[in-house]
């Protein structure tokens, strides 16, 4: 067993003793299969979705959704093409910036 393994298991061992770990939600409920597959980025970001902070790439998705919903209002072409350009970019930021995360995640 990893030094860590045995730290995280001491300490559970500790809260449970307490009665820390009664009455979370979820108690008792078998565990959803479909997060027990999440990458260790999913559940980082649902984590912080959780706690009401959001990776700045993903926070330019929600924008990049708002701006495409703009422009299906537009009539103007030239409008919509100009409002398409900044869209354009701010895709190619975000992917940027995904990117960035991602090699640096790796290490």
């Amino acid at each position: 067993m990893h030094w860590f393994e045995r730290i995280a298991l001491r300490r559970t061992d500790e809260a449970a003793a307490k009665g820390q770990l009664s009455g979370l939600a979820g108690e008792g409920r078998p565990l959803d299969p479909v997060r027990l597959r999440e990458s260790a980025d999913d559940v980082l970001h649902r984590m912080m979705a959780d706690g009401g902070f959001l990776p700045p790439e993903m926070q330019l998705a929600k924008d990049i959704a708002v701006q495409r919903a703009v422009m299906d209002q537009i009539e103007d072409e030239a409008e919509r093409r100009a409002l398409g350009r900044r869209i354009a970019l701010m895709e190619l930021k975000r992917g940027v910036m995904a990117d960035a995360r991602r090699r640096s995640a790796r290490g």
